[in-house]
């Protein structure tokens, strides 16, 4: 046998051929380290769309520190590099920013690893890189999300696999699968609790940072920096936002007293376009400027006056918001405000401002009206600018208004309109390549007929404009992130939305919503909400719409024009890949709070989740049992044969009360037997002589073959009785 220091020497003389020991500063980039080193590329590329440019500088002398002698030193340079590093990142970015958070993150990865040596030590900077791919994935779409989560697995694998012995004795291959075999069976085990906590466990939207958010967590953590975005700038350009799932950034807080609605009624008003040049929106000149002052003298100072002009009101909800800054004047309250906060007021247009620009996050209260008629008169100058198009751009969508206005009254020309968007096979995307050129909404309307929100609206608005019908362009938020058991909703920028507001000469502006038209499933989880609804409250009296201060319209009515109902196309019949997509997004990928409160009461609010969960409880026992059975199985294969004809033969003289003592031998129990039973005395003589001589004779396997037969003879004679 060889001595363990021989052993060594094999080792060391095997990974250094050439018979040279390895130099101090060595990086040696073997396979054990590659492996980790691409989990961690991996990772920064996870990272890479939200990292800023210059934060690569230190990434990549975090990397390269691994060319570092293995001297003392080496260490507190590394130390003090990722100091400065988080410093600077921190005055630059701003402390709590989330740029200074990842970019700390990241160093610290990229350090460990430049400093590794040891298995243990690339198997902590494994596990470590893929919890910062886990981060990373917030800010991709599901797709390349899930692109990212088989690359990082498989690089896990790699990382593990590569531990095998220096002799040689399992290979790479063979261990990568006997862990991928030894994962499917611990997997296997925990499904079961997996699916009742899937099911049961209270959603939470989001990261888990989400809910310090909620509940106080500075908002400005999660704000990323961007010349994007609504209120950044005075001009909006179709498309221009590119709103989707990797937008998580918190945009507010919001926490409602009493009463959460359904979070599909949830409008959260922003900045309103009127002046159209065919290819961007522009706002007026002071809400850019930031001079709040300005544009009071145009609004209403006090929320009393503007409920004035109300027809009829109802379904008054109360909330407190914390806001993080954006820079603009708007305090994005609901449609339509109720009661204005300290430092605010309405504009002509109905959203609430504050008198500065929102620089530093601020925490105010509001209450709002979900559900409001008004009228009046529409001046001359505002109806001329609700109406202007200009005349050198998308030619064919101003040909396709024109025609419309033969309809007749706005009710029917908006239908036709509304009826060409459900059946004209138009689709909703977050992600998309817009179309651009002066006839870029004639190119989607016609042609891609794909985009976001902000398509759909603009395209509306020009379309109604051409038939005749002012309209305007409004943007915001819909919906928000129902924090599971609170009365919290969570605003981001992936709900950032686009609408359309039309003049009807009698009932003021009205809402119309194209998204409910083309994709209602967007946001039909809505119809759920936190808590009963109260008692509707009692609608104001109608009376005569007082004029606007400075002709300012009068409040649009709550709801899209959409719930008037539009004949959609007929389904197709049977399923199809996209619908089993859209299934296993709904119940399985964005299977969130409101879904899961629609689910477990059951249809009515019955009390269908006590089924669901004894399904479950049931389910889980009878696949526990299983396991139990096949490893009891599995246990019992893996003894010789001539063991388990001899504990076969043991457990029958059992069933006739004949039980073999712990510390009984063959010959003992085979002679008590013949005592008590002398018919099968000669049988059971035979079996404990065969497997004494198996068990502990000098040739077992020549005796192999005897206990089984043995066996089967004895008990043979004790069925015969």
């Amino acid at each position: 046998m060889s001595s363990p220091s021989s052993l060594n020497d094999a080792r060391w003389s095997a990974a250094h051929p050439d018979g040279k020991p390895p130099t101090p500063g060595a990086s040696g980039l073997t396979a054990p380290a590659a492996w980790p080193l691409a989990l961690t590329a991996l990772a920064l590329l996870a990272h890479a769309p939200m990292l800023p440019l210059p934060a690569w500088l230190p990434l990549g002398l975090a990397l390269a520190s691994r060319r570092l002698p293995r001297r003392p030193w080496a260490g507190g340079l590394r130390l003090a590099g990722l100091l400065v590093c988080c410093t600077v990142a921190g005055q630059v970015f701003g402390w709590l920013s989330s740029d200074a958070l990842r970019l700390s993150l990241l160093a610290t990865l990229a350090l460990k690893w430049a400093e590794s040596r040891s298995q243990r030590e690339y198997a902590l900077v494994a596990a470590a890189a893929c919890v910062a791919v886990a981060v990373g994935l917030l800010h991709w779409s599901g797709g390349v999300g899930l692109l990212f989560v088989v690359l990082s697995a498989c690089l896990l694998v790699a990382v593990y696999s590569g531990f095998s012995p220096p002799d040689g004795s399992t290979t790479p291959l063979h261990k990568g699968l006997g862990i991928l075999r030894e994962a499917a069976q611990r997997l296997l085990v925990t499904l079961p609790l997996a699916a009742v906590l899937f099911l049961f466990f209270p959603r939470i939207p989001g990261p888990l940072w989400d809910i310090g958010m909620t509940f106080g967590l500075p908002l400005p953590a999660s704000i990323e920096k961007s010349n994007q975005g609504l209120g950044i700038s005075g001009r909006l350009k179709p498309g221009q936002t590119q709103t989707g799932a990797s937008d998580g950034q918190a945009v507010l807080v919001a926490e409602f007293r009493d009463w959460v609605p359904p979070t599909s009624l949830l409008y959260w008003r922003g900045p309103v376009f009127y002046d159209f040049d065919g290819q961007e929106w522009r706002l007026d000149a002071d809400y850019t400027a930031g001079n709040g002052r300005r544009i009071m003298q145009a609004g209403w100072r006090r929320s009393a006056d503007f409920r004035a002009g109300l027809q009829s009101a109802s379904q008054e909800v109360h909330y407190r918001i914390r806001l993080t800054p954006h820079g603009g004047l708007w305090l994005y309250g609901l449609d339509l405000p109720a009661r204005l906060t300290t430092e605010s007021f309405i504009a002509a247009d109905w959203q609430v401002l504050a008198h500065l620009p929102v620089r530093e996050e601020i925490s105010y209260e509001l209450s709002s009206w979900l559900e409001w008629t008004a009228g009046g008169e529409l001046l001359p100058a505002l109806r001329q600018r609700a109406l202007a198009l200009p005349q050198d751009s998308n030619p064919r969508l101003r040909a396709f208004g024109a025609a419309l206005t033969s309809a007749g009254d706005t009710d029917t020309v908006l239908q036709q309109a509304l009826a060409t968007l459900a059946n004209g096979g138009y689709r909703v995307r977050d992600r998309f390549t817009p179309p651009t050129g002066a006839d870029a909404l004639d190119t989607f309307w016609f042609e891609t007929r794909e985009g976001n929100a902000e398509f759909f609206a603009a395209s509306f608005v020009v379309l109604m404009r051409a038939a005749g019908i002012p309209a305007r362009l409004v943007t915001g938020y819909r919906g928000g992130k129902l924090m599971a058991l609170t009365d919290y909703v969570l605003v981001k920028r992936s709900h950032a939305h686009a609408w359309v507001e039309i003049w009807d000469q009698g009932k003021g502006w009205r809402r119309v919503d194209p998204i409910d038209i083309v994709a209602p499933e967007r946001f039909a989880s809505g119809s759920t909400s936190a808590k009963p609804a109260p008692p509707t409250s009692p609608r104001a009296t109608p009376a005569a719409a007082p004029r606007s201060p400075a002709g300012s319209p009068t409040p649009l009515p709550s709801g899209s024009f959409a719930s008037t109902g539009v004949p959609h196309s007929p389904a197709d019949a049977g399923w199809t890949p996209a619908d089993l997509a859209g299934w296993l997004g709904r119940w399985a990928f964005h299977l969130d709070g409101e879904r899961q409160q629609a689910l477990l009461p059951g249809k009515g609010g019955g009390l269908a989740w006590i089924w669901l969960l004894a399904i479950a409880a049931g389910g889980s026992a009878g696949v526990f049992a299983v396991g139990l059975l096949w490893g009891r199985w599995r246990e019992q294969r893996r003894c010789p044969l001539p063991q388990r004809a001899w504990q076969r033969a043991c457990r029958r003289l059992a069933s006739k009360g004949l039980c073999r003592g712990s510390a009984e031998c063959p010959s003992d129990f085979a002679r008590r037997v013949a005592g008590e039973r002398p018919a099968w005395a000669a049988a059971m003589t035979r079996l404990a002589d065969a497997y004494g001589a198996w068990r502990y004779g000098s040739t077992p396997d020549a005796v192999a073959a005897d206990v089984p037969i043995a066996a089967r003879h004895l008990i043979n004679r004790i069925l015969a009785e």
